[in-house]
């Protein structure tokens, strides 16, 4: 306002609830409120949540322009121009619809050409950061069929060492966009039954040395396997298994340390949106992922017999374990560590190694009471068939050495799932001889648990608890 001395009835509507400014670049959010654009962008950088409703919002949430507000606010500008009021200009449309829909058209006309060009996979990146609508924009143009495609002949092209330094950009770039937009449902149900040779390339990549590379892969893997064929899964190639045991190794040494490969390789490819990368990356979160993924794809390749002796060879048992033993047990992937562990225990081998394994018993009995209902029942199913079907002697030494013993008491005594105590029950009983010889067993107390029904051992219990 250029007349200070003259009052100017402003419309309520035309002011931004944030900066109490009339807005220039009115947008609405999804919660129904129209704000200034810069002010609410400023505002979500801070605050995940809208500032009037408190709904929640995040950094990347669609801000649809308010064209017919907008031009409320520039016809009043010019009816009062005579008092001062500045008019103010058609804002610039910011990055997002038409580039993507540009990138698109330039990616079907040159396909491997336009992914190979230097800012081709730069521009996707930070157009696919600025927003969910980006993001589904290049599912509907099949975005991520092109990258799968153009991630199997970057891992088959052989080139001289500088050609060979700017694939393995290309291929850092290309995993790293894959795995923010991600494959859609639909989609992830046939790519893989359209070329056989992804397979191939994902377990290239799961063999080389990059570690984010293999938790982008492993991710996509999951992705593309979570709904197909189960003939695929069955068939995994046993270097996708290594690939992923592997990375489960990697994971369990970077629990204790900073691990080299972790920080070398969060590092982008690509200088210049490398900070803005990071803003968006959480890479503590796709570690996370990766691990979650690799446990599902080692659960559901487990349920074949060929699968079960191939892990238990490329000792998944040990390294199972070790994860299980460095995580806080966090209730979904301890979960799944159980579940694949219970189905490789009904081999012999697998057996045999978590025996061996010096902390296999102990972390199932710390894990049993511990975790979650299901977690219960698969610790419980591995220590009941690995007491039943190992050498005794070595068991039962392991289990009072480890505290099972005292704990499958613990079962006896409080109020869990009768299947639990029945499975206890029947533990204690088989090996009751063999448990007698130990100085530290008090014999007396272990044969009023066996011979007391679970209702008169439940009442104790809480008799004590109100005492």
């Amino acid at each position: 306002m250029d007349h200070e001395d003259e009052e100017i009835e402003i419309p309520n509507y035309f002011i931004c609830p944030i900066s109490l400014d009339i807005m220039k670049d009115p947008v609405i959010a999804v919660s129904g409120i129209t704000y200034d654009r810069e002010s609410i962008d400023k505002w979500l950088e801070k605050v995940s949540s809208c500032p009037v409703t408190k709904q929640p919002l995040s950094s990347d949430s669609d801000l649809t322009p308010n064209h017919t507000l907008r031009r409320l606010i520039q016809h009043w500008c010019v009816e009062n121009a005579t008092l001062g009021v500045v008019r103010i200009p058609t804002p610039r449309i910011p990055p997002g619809k038409p580039n993507v829909v540009e990138e698109i058209k330039n990616l079907k006309k040159f396909g491997d050409e336009a992914l190979a060009r230097e800012d081709t996979l730069r521009k996707l990146e930070v157009l696919a950061m600025e927003g969910e609508t980006n993001r589904r924009l290049m599912h509907e143009g099949g975005v991520h069929r092109l990258l799968i495609l153009f991630v199997v002949k970057c891992t088959r092209k052989e080139e001289e060492e500088e050609a060979q330094r700017r694939i393995k950009v290309q291929l850092d770039e290309s995993l790293r966009l894959l795995h923010m937009i991600g494959v859609p449902l639909n989609d992830a149900r046939t790519i893989l039954m359209e070329n056989d040779q992804i397979l191939e390339s994902l377990s290239l990549v799961l063999n080389q040395q990059n570690f984010l590379n293999k938790a982008y892969t492993i991710v996509l893997l999951r992705n593309l396997t979570e709904n197909t064929s189960s003939h695929i899964v069955e068939r995994l190639n046993p270097e996708i298994l290594k690939g992923i045991i592997g990375f489960l190794k990697e994971v369990v040494s970077s629990f204790n340390r900073t691990s080299p490969n972790v920080s070398d390789t969060a590092q982008s490819s690509n200088p210049r949106v490398r900070n803005k990368v990071h803003s968006k990356l959480d890479y503590n979160l796709v570690i996370k992922q990766a691990v979650t993924a690799a446990l599902m794809i080692l659960l559901e390749t487990s349920s074949w017999s060929r699968n079960k002796h191939i892990l238990i060879e490329l000792g998944a048992v040990s390294q199972l374990i070790e994860l299980e033993i460095s995580s806080t047990g966090e209730k979904r992937a301890t979960e799944l560590v159980l579940g694949v562990l219970s189905r490789l225990c009904c081999c012999t081998n697998g057996r045999a190694e978590i025996l061996a394994h010096g902390g296999g018993l102990a972390i199932m009995t710390k894990r049993l009471l511990g975790v979650s209902i299901a977690a219960d029942d698969r610790a419980l199913f591995i220590l009941s068939t690995v007491s039943k079907l190992s050498p005794e002697k070595a068991v039962v030494e392991e289990m009072v050495c480890v505290g099972t013993v005292e704990k499958l008491c613990t079962v006896l005594r409080v109020d869990c799932g009768l299947s639990l105590k029945e499975k206890a029950k029947e533990i204690l009983s088989d090996h009751f001889d063999e448990l007698k010889k130990f100085p530290c067993i008090d014999v007396r107390l272990l044969t009023k648990f066996l011979s007391s029904s679970h209702e008169d051992l439940l009442a104790e219990f809480y008799s004590k608890l109100n005492v």
